[in-house]
């Protein structure tokens, strides 16, 4: 992840978990957590957004790097490179 998408997942994870706003505001002083408008734009659709628009991007970036087991029927990634069996759709190709 780059240093930006890092910050943003620590900034929606602290919020989610903290309500305190002393303690927000201590967590922004020690760098855990940002308020800069870049990372609250990234965070503004929820965690989940965040979340897959990032593996999209690793995805999108190293594609030809990464050989992944995906499953014949519904394309999802299988549990480790070996499985034999879906997760998702419990297609079975042993």
């Amino acid at each position: 992840m780059t240093v930006d998408e890092m910050m943003a997942k620590k900034t929606v994870l602290y919020n989610l978990n903290t309500e305190s706003e002393s303690m927000l505001s201590m967590m922004r002083e020690k760098g855990w957590m940002s308020d800069d408008p870049k990372i609250l734009s990234m965070i503004a659709d929820g965690k989940e957004v965040l979340k897959d628009r990032i593996v999209k991007r690793i995805w999108e970036e190293h594609r030809h790097e990464l050989s992944l087991n995906l499953c014949l029927v519904c394309n999802k990634i299988t549990r480790t490179p070996e499985a034999r069996q879906c997760r998702f759709c419990f297609h079975d190709w042993h």
